[in-house]
């Protein structure tokens, strides 16, 4: 098959021609045939011949590659000289090929990482491509695909950037076609740029991705737009994730810019939609917390002139439906994926119409999010997170396993303890095995993590009798080495994200203990000293009451984050344990996640040197916890703490470890409170 030349009119014409005969062989079948499609169809010139659908087919394969070598199927049924292939897996290379496959009538493909799946490879075969163009660089798309590639008889080539945005610019460069206007979403999330995918493709316009988070475009950026001669920009989304600054930007270098947005990523895509498509006959829908299925639909889209959506899995985003249904009155609406990304309510065109269905809406749209970045992560990680107000939407991700939770569990045994001061069998003047008043053992057993400390709580209040408290309060999946509440064995601590997700939030709300005491315990956390994990995810200035945990074990490192979070838009429970050799790095992504889904980008997230402490007065500093003195430390010297022995903090100072008091040690970071 010929090849088809960037900038020519024929695949545009070549889209038209298709239609034209499809529409030909729709009104022959019409007269002469049954006609399979959407439950509304009615014979010719009758009276609902014209009327809006009332249900939708569906494109649906048996995982995400099958799916859209399906929307291939129908969409190029004759074959294709190019085609392109994306991971499938992740998203951000494959944002930028899609509107430039629809704009050239070429279908976008998907693959794993490091094999060429079977279905694909079929797909290709059906297709006959002269050329296959490889998105994204060998980290994205391995060489072992491209291999296979070549072994199948394919010439295929790579566009590729050293990231998501220099790819997104030689994907343009290289195979866009003139056109005075030009799209621009972000690339640090996929919804947008995919509605925009079918508006774009529909009219052979570019998307190009940006880092949306910062004020100005780069000069790369600024450059490829020039040299397009785009008369006419169109930004994909709110402020919150395209700034205001890149729109001055534009518009002060003498750009027109208008911008498609709406309240969330539903209301963008019918913002885009509005914009780009004043009539259409057909309609595309596409779960909003999925990228897969959404990536060559919107090619297909693209190709057939028809809008893309976003919809939850539960049901229709009512301004979606009342968009396409209403305004176009479309006759025909084509689901992409199965039941399990968009579900029978979706498929019968029934809009969302409850705080239930906004609810669910929103937790599919995190649980997507947390899985799609954990399926890039080392290790494996359990996350609970809870809203506390607003919706309360709440996720769970392998939220009931127990497991090994290293000093995350030292919660647990601080809230015994308060419980006890509340209910009068303990003070915290009450002195510990040690000598050390429970108060003290208190702190450091939060602020640094003190293990010593903590065994003298534990042995205070007795395992068993812990154990017994924490399956009576509804904490089934915790316990400490022995006898569960329901009389199981276990020969080590363990607990669950789900259960210490639940303890916090009922500290949160006040129901755990006293007024006086909550703000004792939440006052430890939030000025415990470790902050490399969930508090580096989020911006400077909120308040978090975390503990973090990190060991070592025979199946690898364990690191683990739970934290109330007192964030602007309300306060957030977020519970991760991570397993396996996770990493501190995954830990803060998926918080940051989180934090995100409810409160918009960070544009900055905070950051903590390892210099964590400095000294409030001089003070001496020894070799070992108050023994062989070397020196003394003047007011105002940071250290680094790293471990501890009670209320002898162990500390990183000018090349070697060395041990100062603790009562001679404050924070380095001030950190706010949340009363």
């Amino acid at each position: 098959m010929g090849s088809t030349t960037p900038g020519s009119s024929w695949p545009l014409f070549r889209g038209m021609a298709a239609r034209l005969i499809a529409m030909t062989f729709a009104v022959s079948a019409l007269l002469g045939a049954a006609v399979s499609g959407p439950a509304n169809a009615a014979p010719l010139g009758g009276p609902a011949a014209m009327a809006a659908a009332t249900s939708a087919d569906r494109i649906a394969g048996s995982d995400r590659f099958e799916t859209a070598a399906l929307i291939s199927q129908q969409a190029f049924p004759d074959g294709s000289s190019r085609v392109f292939l994306a991971n499938g897996m992740d998203y951000p290379d494959a944002l930028s090929a899609a509107p430039i496959a629809a704009a050239l009538d070429a279908p976008l493909l998907l693959t794993a990482p490091n094999t060429l799946p079977s279905v694909v490879v079929a797909e290709l075969a059906r297709l006959a491509p002269d050329q296959v163009v490889v998105v994204g660089g060998e980290g994205v798309v391995s060489p072992a695909v491209f291999s296979r590639l070549q072994q199948l008889g394919y010439a295929p080539v790579r566009a590729q950037g050293a990231d998501r945005y220099s790819t997104s610019r030689d994907l343009i460069t290289r195979f866009a076609g003139p056109n005075s206007t030009i799209y621009l979403a972000t690339g640090r999330n996929y919804p947008d740029a995919l509605a925009a995918a079918a508006a774009a493709g529909s009219e052979g316009a570019p998307v190009l991705l940006v880092d949306g988070s910062i004020s100005a475009l780069s000069a790369a950026s600024l450059a490829l737009i020039a040299a397009r001669a785009v008369d006419s920009v169109f930004i994909a989304g709110g402020t919150s994730v395209v700034s205001t600054g890149i729109e001055q930007q534009l518009v002060g270098l003498g750009y027109t810019v208008k911008r498609l947005a709406g309240l969330d990523r539903y209301g963008t895509a019918v913002a885009i939609n509005e914009h780009a498509f004043p009539t259409a006959q057909r309609a595309f829908v596409a779960t909003g917390a999925g990228f897969a299925d959404a990536l060559a639909g919107a090619v297909y889209a693209g190709t057939e002139q028809a809008p893309l959506y976003s919809s939850s899995q539960v049901c229709l985003p009512a301004n979606s439906r009342s968009d396409m249904l209403d305004r176009l009155q479309v006759e025909q609406v084509t689901l992409l994926g199965g039941e399990g990304v968009l579900g029978p309510r979706v498929s019968a065109l029934i809009a969302c119409n409850s705080i239930d269905d906004d609810r669910e809406t929103s937790a599919g749209e995190l649980t997507a999010a947390l899985q799609q970045r954990m399926s890039s992560l080392p290790g494996q990680y359990s996350v609970s997170v809870r809203e506390l107000g607003g919706r309360e939407v709440s996720v769970s991700i392998r939220g009931t396993d127990m497991q090994e939770p290293a000093s995350v569990m030292k919660i647990f045994v601080a809230y015994a303890v308060l419980d006890r001061i509340d209910r009068g069998q303990l003070t915290l003047g009450t002195r510990t095995r040690s000598g050390l008043t429970v108060q003290e053992c208190l702190r450091v057993t939060i602020h640094i993590s003190d293990n010593y400390c903590h065994w003298d709580l534990v042995a205070l209040v007795g395992q068993q009798a812990m154990n017994n408290q924490f399956w009576a309060e509804g904490y089934t999946g915790t316990v400490y080495s022995g006898f569960s509440g329901n009389g199981s064995y276990y020969s080590s601590k363990l607990t669950s994200t789900n259960d210490v997700a639940l303890l916090l939030s009922r500290l949160e709300a006040g129901s755990l203990l006293s007024p006086e005491l909550t703000r004792h315990f939440k006052g430890l956390l939030e000025t415990q000293v470790w902050r490399h994990r969930l508090p580096a995810a989020m911006p400077y200035g909120i308040p978090i009451a975390n503990k973090t945990g990190y060991l070592w074990v025979s199946s690898g490192y364990i690191h683990a984050d739970v934290a109330i979070i007192d964030a602007p838009q309300g306060p957030l429970v977020v519970a991760i344990i991570g397993s396996r050799n996770a990493t501190a790095e995954g830990v803060r992504a998926l918080g940051g996640i989180a934090y995100e889904h409810f409160n918009g980008p960070v544009t900055t997230p905070a950051l903590y040197a390892d210099a964590n402490l400095i000294t409030n007065r001089s003070i001496a500093y020894y070799r070992y916890a108050g023994n062989i003195q070397l020196g003394v430390l003047p007011a105002g010297t940071r250290v680094s703490a790293y471990a501890s022995a009670r209320d002898w903090y162990q500390v990183g100072y000018g090349g070697g470890y060395i041990y100062v008091h603790s009562s001679a040690l404050s924070n380095y970071y001030a950190y706010p409170r949340s009363e």
